[in-house]
């Protein structure tokens, strides 16, 4: 049935351009909404010149978001509005992990891992990667797909390196990026995505 797939794309840019046009909230509801999207925010930093301290800096911040007097005049001050996650590379983990333990902050650590952001290392490296971001404490593995297998159709060979890499996270929560910038059509997105939930 994947072979069959077919996304019609002049429906998608259809609805595309409806949604742009939808209204907006305003007043109340609007503070409400972006109180909530704080709230599901990854706060990251993946830069190569990444040190302990830039990683406690962040860890600050995720535990306050938002400023104090902000919160206070929507009172939401005692709401404990955090992001949702604070994400690093796997070498930063445990610098984020003691940070907001010793700050009585319960927010998980994501890392990035499987080769990110090309994902064009050996699958062996990938799955050592996430096993010791997991060691190291992080809670969440964001894994970036092989775009190749995508792009020549290798469909079962994508789901058992995602299915693999879901193994090696143990407890640990999976996120796959698609990239779908690169995955050359809407077809290959919608496979891509199927594949990815049905490997885990």
């Amino acid at each position: 049935w994947m072979s069959k797939v077919y996304v019609n794309r002049p429906a998608v840019v259809r609805h595309a351009e409806q949604i742009k046009k939808w209204k907006t909230v305003k007043g109340n509801w609007q503070a409400a909404w972006l109180l909530k999207a704080v709230t599901c925010i990854d706060l990251t930093t993946l830069s190569g010149d990444d040190t302990p301290s830039n990683v406690k800096r962040l860890c600050f911040k995720a535990k306050h978001p938002i400023r104090e007097d902000l919160l206070k005049a929507l009172d939401m001050h005692d709401k404990g509005i955090t992001c949702a996650a604070v994400c690093v590379y796997p070498a930063r983990v445990s610098d984020a992990v003691n940070t907001l333990k010793a700050a009585g902050c319960n927010i998980p650590v994501a890392s990035v891992a499987a080769g990110f952001p090309s994902g064009q290392t050996p699958l062996e490296s990938k799955l050592i990667e996430i096993r010791l971001a997991v060691e190291y404490g992080a809670r969440e593995i964001d894994i970036v797909i092989s775009r190749n297998l995508v792009l020549t159709g290798q469909w079962e060979a994508l789901y058992e390196e995602i299915h693999l890499c879901r193994a090696a996270c143990g407890e640990a929560h999976l996120k796959t990026i698609l990239a779908t910038g690169e995955l050359g059509s809407l077809d290959n997105v919608y496979k891509a995505s199927m594949i990815a939930m049905m490997a885990g």
